[in-house]
């Protein structure tokens, strides 16, 4: 092998290193600012049964203003249109879940141009109230994590002065306010996370998929190098 293509598969190497460790072990764009959580409220967000006390209260205190799309939550102003129940069926894709050995349609997904379309109105409404249009969380856990969504809840003007959300828990007057919040923070990671089984199965894709383009890479290094001995280029 030449000098230049020496070169080559060392820059091309170390690129698809870099790639694979950005992607898998550390993202320099991910929020890496950490925030404080009271060890009970870390058991209750990594609390199954937490998560489904938290959907409730997420549709009570949240859905006024956010949707969460993954779940098939969306604004309850949209969900009382009387065309909404047609628009889910005939557009929507059905969110299946098991529960105690049955599958079961837990809610419809619907793609963000066909819910923005059905929402706009209310969007609009949102928008002038608040300056902006309140972001779906389906994705926010992840974008966050745990303590910043925990302390952001439970005080908002806290974390992040000036924003236009508002403080919905106060644990002056209720003292199981932390409590809510958490097991809201912990519906939000069970619409983001996938459940054990399914993160070890996406594991093994991985790794497979990433073993597939090596030994390809491989294979078809040593065929270039056969054709050029043929062309006697090598």
């Amino acid at each position: 092998m030449s000098a230049w293509g020496v070169v080559k598969t060392v820059f091309f190497t170390g690129l698809t290193l870099a790639f694979f460790f950005v992607i898998w072990i550390y993202n320099p764009f991910a929020h890496k600012e950490t925030y404080e959580l009271p060890e009970d409220v870390t058991k209750i967000i990594e609390d199954p049964k937490a998560a489904l006390e938290g959907r409730n209260l997420f549709k009570q205190n949240c859905a006024s203003c956010h949707s969460v799309r993954y779940d098939g939550m969306y604004l309850l102003s949209v969900e009382t249109k009387p065309e909404w129940e047609k628009i889910l069926k005939t557009m929507g894709r059905p969110i299946i879940e098991k529960k105690e050995g049955k599958v079961q349609v837990k809610g419809y997904y619907l793609p963000r141009d066909v819910y923005e379309a059905v929402a706009l109105q209310d969007l609009e409404n949102l928008k002038a109230s608040f300056g902006k249009v309140p972001p779906d969380l389906s994705t926010i856990y992840l974008a966050r994590g745990p303590g910043y969504l925990y302390q952001f809840i439970l005080d908002p003007q806290k974390v992040l002065p000036g924003t236009s959300m508002p403080k919905l828990f106060f644990p002056e007057y209720d003292k199981e306010a932390p409590q809510k919040v958490a097991k809201i923070v912990a519906y939000l990671r069970s619409v983001s996370e996938p459940p054990p089984s399914e993160k070890a199965k996406r594991t093994v894709m991985g790794v497979v998929t990433v073993g597939y383009f090596v030994i390809m890479g491989v294979i078809l290094w040593f065929y270039r190098k056969r054709l050029l001995e043929k062309m006697g280029l090598h």
